[in-house]
């Protein structure tokens, strides 16, 4: 089960419906920039049957998550602009988790025993796109800097920054862009062909043997990624 902003509904949820990938399309957040209110990476952050939660995401959000058999942890006030808004956008690859202390919020750390990297991004989930739990794509040089100051096994590749889009702003990210429905596919919600790097995320991808998969027609754009229950 994927959660997703329902903003995104109208374009995404008949290849996702041909692709048998089930979807949960969650509503706006209030509290949140209207640009970014649908970005389910904001608002929640789940690991090990555990859940930390925007306080918009009551009750429907939560609703959905106890049925999974989620425990909430916490719910946290969020606001509409940064640092306000990035508590809950935190990567966790599975093995490293990036985030920026400054930001991210204790009860969301405590959920998930991988090592922790602090960088300075505070939406390293946006930021980051995780191809599998040790090889990362990002356009952050922050990220990809400290993957080499702090000695990380992470396999990184970084990519030139926009080419993404994101309603009301210059560009989006790459991890808003993506996510993985299993271990071997990753999904982008539009096609690579308008960006430069296209044929190194490619060999990059077949590398690390994950295949990708283009919603649309459309050039890639920012969703906010998607949060996968288990």
């Amino acid at each position: 089960m994927l959660l997703i902003g329902a903003r995104y509904r109208e374009r995404l949820a008949n290849p996702m419906e041909h692709l048998g990938i089930q979807v949960c399309w969650i509503p706006d957040d209030p509290m949140l920039d209207s640009r970014l209110a649908g970005h389910a990476d904001l608002r929640i952050f789940a690991a090990k049957k555990q859940a930390v939660v925007g306080l918009g995401a009551y009750p429907h959000i939560v609703n959905i998550l106890t049925n999974m058999g989620y425990a909430i942890k916490a719910v946290i006030p969020q606001g509409a602009t940064y640092p306000a808004d990035a508590g809950l956008c935190i990567c966790d690859t599975g093995s490293v988790v990036f985030y920026n202390p400054k930001t991210a919020v204790p009860q969301a750390l405590a959920l998930t025993d991988s090592h922790k990297a602090a960088v300075a991004q505070g939406y390293t989930r946006c930021a980051v796109c995780v191809v599998t739990e040790r090889s990362v794509i990002t356009a952050d040089h922050g990220i990809v800097q400290a993957v080499s100051d702090l000695h990380l096994d992470i396999d990184v590749l970084e990519i030139t920054p926009g080419y993404i889009k994101l309603d009301g702003f210059n560009y989006g990210f790459i991890g808003g862009a993506s996510f993985k429905p299993d271990t071997n596919t990753i999904v982008f919600t539009g096609t690579l062909n308008g960006h430069p790097d296209k044929t190194k995320i490619l060999s990059f991808l077949a590398k690390h043997s994950v295949k990708p998969i283009f919603l649309t027609e459309e050039p890639i754009f920012d969703i906010g990624g998607a949060v996968t229950l288990n």
